[in-house]
């Protein structure tokens, strides 16, 4: 293989590569974006312009991708001059991967606000170096068009701004992986169901952040070690891709967190009964998660239904704003007792189900 051919194979064939893994990663964002709407129509609205953003960045992306193959190699066929050459369009598609990377990891940096009970010790740092990846890739993409060479651009000062976005985005995806999983871990209770939930949530959580810092590391380690090439470039056009597919499979399994927490019949753990709006100081009104609703009523007691030796300072058999537990017997359901213990550890789970 002569040295114009290896040319043609380690520039042009990475781009071929990353750009064709790109566009199946960006079909798999628009099923995403698909399956969102219809499970949840009536989404707020700061994550419905969040989702919608993140569609239309990467649709964008894989648009700027293909005209950079399209210039690369169609439009100068056979112009080996030209390998050297940056086409304008690849400026746009590192750009456009910052902004994808920030609005994922800012989302992230929101849950660990959440989870940190509003506290921005570590959300705090984690959004200001996804903003410094950010102006990062801006630099980048201005020198890559003011530039237009390759052999210009790996020079001191512009590889190292390049170089700095990638160690960014791996970072922030390392901090944000090992703090969720920290608070996750830290909110593990006594009750096998929230436990179950918690552990979902914690693989998840790994799932997600190894797999977009593992693509960023081996992009910098290309870009590094062999910047003469386009491998990186190849890897770095998947990037992107991969933080918009993490952010919208992270938001559509909500449902399936939900679905979690529903009574199952056959699990031996008893129905959980539930105030009718629950903190809203309204205790004489009960239903129950997974069975049928009802609702206790006070009775009155004459002077006659007391035995000897009892005695009753109040007219009523019990007070429901001092009632601890409860025990209902029906034909439909067994014994079921409500305790403080179980209304915290059931407080709990809604609130990892709302915040993570």
């Amino acid at each position: 293989m002569s040295g114009s051919e290896a040319d043609v194979a380690s520039d042009y064939g990475p781009l071929v590569l990353g750009g064709l893994l790109a566009f199946g990663l960006s079909g798999c964002v628009n099923m995403q974006f698909i399956v969102h709407w219809q499970i949840f129509p009536e989404e707020t609205w700061p994550t419905k312009l969040l989702v919608i953003a993140t569609w239309l960045l990467d649709l964008g992306h894989s648009a700027f991708v293909a005209v950079a193959i399209w210039d690369s190699l169609i439009v100068h066929y056979g112009d080996l001059s030209r390998i050297d050459v940056i086409p304008w369009s690849v400026g746009p598609t590192v750009e456009l991967t910052a902004m994808v990377t920030f609005l994922v990891q800012s989302f992230f940096a929101y849950r660990i606000y959440r989870l940190q009970k509003q506290k921005l010790t570590v959300a705090g740092p984690v959004a200001i170096l996804a903003f410094i990846r950010l102006v990062a890739a801006s630099v980048s993409l201005a020198e890559m068009i003011r530039l237009r060479l390759y052999t210009a651009f790996i020079q001191p000062f512009p590889s190292w701004v390049f170089t700095l976005g990638l160690t960014l985005s791996a970072v922030v995806d390392i901090i944000i992986t090992t703090s969720l999983c920290w608070f996750l871990r830290r909110s593990r209770s006594l009750v096998p169901r929230t436990n179950r939930i918690i552990d979902a949530l914690t693989v998840w959580t790994v799932q997600n952040g190894s797999i977009t810092c593992f693509a960023a590391i081996a992009s910098l380690i290309c870009w590094k070690v062999m910047p003469e090439n386009r491998i990186f470039l190849g890897l770095h056009f998947v990037v992107g891709k991969l933080y918009a597919n993490s952010l919208l499979a992270t938001l559509n399994a909500r449902n399936n967190i939900k679905k979690s927490r529903k009574f199952n019949p056959s699990s031996n753990m008893p129905p959980i009964v539930f105030p009718e709006g629950f903190g809203n100081e309204d205790p004489a009104g009960l239903h129950i998660n997974g069975g049928f609703p009802m609702r206790l009523n006070t009775m009155n007691i004459r002077p006659g239904d007391l035995k000897a030796g009892q005695s009753s300072t109040s007219n009523r058999l019990w007070k429901p704003s001092t009632m601890v537990g409860v025990t209902l017997t029906s034909s439909r359901c067994h014994n079921i007792t409500l305790h403080k213990r179980r209304l915290s550890a059931s407080a709990q789970t809604e609130h990892l189900r709302h915040s993570v």
